[in-house]
């Protein structure tokens, strides 16, 4: 592993930012980086304002710079050539200069580390120590863990008829012939498992955040039974078919994550086993065979149990309650 600081135009490193035409900024480069592009906040655009003011300048003075992650660095001279790299530290500068690089000028220049490795842990503790400047979400820590390599494989070890591929890293698909609707980002994981086995649909729609921030122990904890996951994923896809096909109107989307609990309930009523138990796992097994054999039906009965408990009324403000998910719990759940 090779480290080497150094400071950049931000012209040039624009160039490294960019698609080919210069026209947009490469999403994929950021996938091992924390945090998203948080817009403009007051540190953003306290760097937009240096950036647009006359003392542009003290830009390299006044950031922390970029840290970029290659596979592969070579050095001639004073060049240097990166290949498969990843920002895992720098996401927010990098946007706000693209985003104004029509005001950059020779003195705009970005501090910049470059290090060279190939080993995943060796990434996973540059990531943590780079980004500990602010507080992380569960949620954006979990692609680092080992729970979460786990269920990637898990994931690609079903036969190819019924596989998903669960992105543990954004975009880690985006150059492989895979159908995007097979490729499950961790924020629809958690609201299709939050849904099925939480019972808690409203909080998929209404109030993600406090799903984000049971990662780790009610979600994704590290002894639960993978296949629960999978069962959950599964479903919201082939309820996505249903809505895609036109067996489901579009009328019910805003019904989606309660027609999912409806749906796991059809398929299993009784009381949930613990998540870490082999009967929780065996419980799954049989869900997932029953969705890979007549999930149109499931779903169909699903429509049914919704129409009947929320008395037709589809609006979002009156089915994504905690309320019509109890009432379906009630009409289905047994023991």
């Amino acid at each position: 592993m090779g480290s080497r600081e150094r400071r950049i135009s931000a012209k040039d490193f624009v160039g490294i930012i960019s698609d080919d035409a210069g026209d947009d900024i490469i999403g994929s480069i950021f996938y091992d980086n924390v945090r998203d592009w948080q817009d403009y906040n007051a540190v953003n655009r306290g760097m937009r304002e240096t950036i647009t003011s006359e003392n542009r300048s003290r830009f390299v003075l006044m950031n922390n710079g970029v840290t970029i992650i290659a596979k592969t660095l070579k050095q001639a001279g004073s060049n240097f050539t990166i290949e498969d790299f990843q920002i895992v530290n720098g996401c927010q500068t990098s946007h706000v200069i693209f985003d104004q690089r029509a005001d950059l000028d020779d003195s705009v220049m970005v501090p910049l580390r470059l290090i060279e490795t190939k080993d995943d842990d060796a990434i996973a503790a540059i990531v943590l120590a780079t980004n500990k400047q602010t507080a992380l979400k569960p949620e954006q820590l979990f692609a680092l863990t080992d729970f979460s390599k786990k269920l990637e494989a898990h994931f690609a070890s079903f036969e190819e008829e019924h596989r998903l591929y669960y992105e543990r890293r954004d975009g880690q698909y985006d150059k492989i012939a895979i159908a995007k609707n097979l490729i499950v980002a961790p924020k629809n994981a958690i609201r299709a498992f939050a849904s099925m086995f939480l019972g808690e649909p409203r909080d998929a729609t209404k109030n993600y955040k406090s799903l984000q921030e049971r990662v780790g122990t009610d979600i994704f904890a590290p002894d639960h039974k993978l296949d629960m996951y999978y069962v959950a994923a599964y479903a919201a896809y082939r309820l996505e078919q249903e809505y895609n096909s036109g067996r489901i109107g579009g009328i019910y989307k805003s019904a989606r994550y309660h027609l999912l609990l409806a749906a796991r309930l059809l398929m299993d009523p009784l009381p949930l086993s613990p998540f870490n138990s082999k009967e929780m796992e065996k419980r799954c097994r049989t869900m997932m065979e029953k969705l890979w054999a007549s999930a149109t039906d499931i779903f169909q009965d699903s429509v049914a149990v919704v129409d009947a408990v929320s008395e037709g009324k589809l609006d979002r403000d009156t089915i994504r309650t905690q309320a019509v998910a109890q009432a379906i719990i009630k009409k289905l759940a047994k023991g």
